[in-house]
């Protein structure tokens, strides 16, 4: 490395560092509302950073929740945080004959017996590039992220079609279905963003709105960020992670009468990665 790199190099850390300073952990305000009083929410993959913040928003703005994970130890524990507005339900999505019944049990969990929103968080990121990807691993994400929530929707909707409920179905895809597809993450959210127009030309002709919301990189455990880290990051063009509370509130609104208009839409949350930047 000559010795006009090696200066840039220092200049460059010197600002990076210059600027993880200026930018700190920041809490969104939360936003009370009443959008979404007197419905009932199913959040598959609840337990996680995001699915656990879209739960909390949904509280807030008045509805009912029933989450679900693969962990019944963190079902519970998340059931427990959240309140009594809550509910937990253990669900594999590897195990797609159990949905049918699943979806039963999750809809008697509360007196209303009904599920007026689906929210699909649930999503692995698997970490193998092409050229190295194993079977297993491809088949992992493949059916978190793009089997799992195809059945699930199918049998959500059908529920609602047959009880005459105008509902609302929301993805949660990725700022990366929009790069080049050469891991099987970035296959599978491109795969919900198809699925997601798909559905929403099936469904809407029976009131159902559906839609997604792609974040970008977002302040969790699976990015390896944890509370009170600094949100800096100069990967994206707004300098900093999403929060997952952002995502939480974004949701709402496109679960809630507000959003009836918009139909098959991907709204991007992600600091401009995938939309501005490659």
């Amino acid at each position: 490395m000559g010795v006009g790199s090696k200066i840039r190099k220092l200049i460059d850390y010197y600002y990076s560092k210059k600027n993880e300073k200026n930018v700190v952990p920041i809490n969104i305000p939360k936003n009370k509302s009443n959008l979404l009083e007197n419905k009932v929410a199913l959040i598959v993959g609840g337990t996680g950073g995001i699915g656990a913040a879209i739960a909390e928003s949904f509280l807030e703005a008045g509805a009912k929740v029933i989450i679900s994970g693969t962990s019944e130890e963190k079902v519970t524990k998340t059931v427990e945080k959240l309140g009594n507005a809550t509910r937990g339900i253990q669900i594999d999505l590897n195990n797609v004959t159990e949905f049918d019944n699943k979806v039963s049990q999750a809809i008697s969990l509360f007196p209303e017996n009904r599920i007026d929103i689906l929210v699909n968080c649930a999503g692995v990121h698997g970490n193998q590039k092409f050229g190295s990807v194993s079977e297993a691993t491809y088949d992992a994400v493949m059916n978190t992220n793009l089997k799992g929530l195809f059945f699930m929707t199918q049998i959500v909707s059908n529920y609602m079609k047959e009880k005459k409920i105008k509902g609302h179905i929301l993805n949660v895809s990725s700022a990366a279905a929009l790069k080049p597809g050469y891991t099987p993450y970035e296959i599978s959210k491109s795969g919900v963003r198809s699925f997601t127009l798909g559905a929403a030309a099936e469904l809407i002709p029976y009131g159902i709105v559906v839609n997604a919301i792609a974040p970008g990189p977002v302040a969790t455990a699976m990015l390896g960020r944890k509370e009170g880290d600094t949100l800096y990051t100069d990967c994206i063009p707004a300098k900093r992670f999403a929060t997952p509370s952002e995502i939480g509130q974004l949701a709402v609104i496109m679960v809630s009468d507000m959003c009836d208009l918009v139909i098959g839409d991907t709204f991007y949350i992600s600091g401009g990665s995938g939309t501005i930047q490659y």
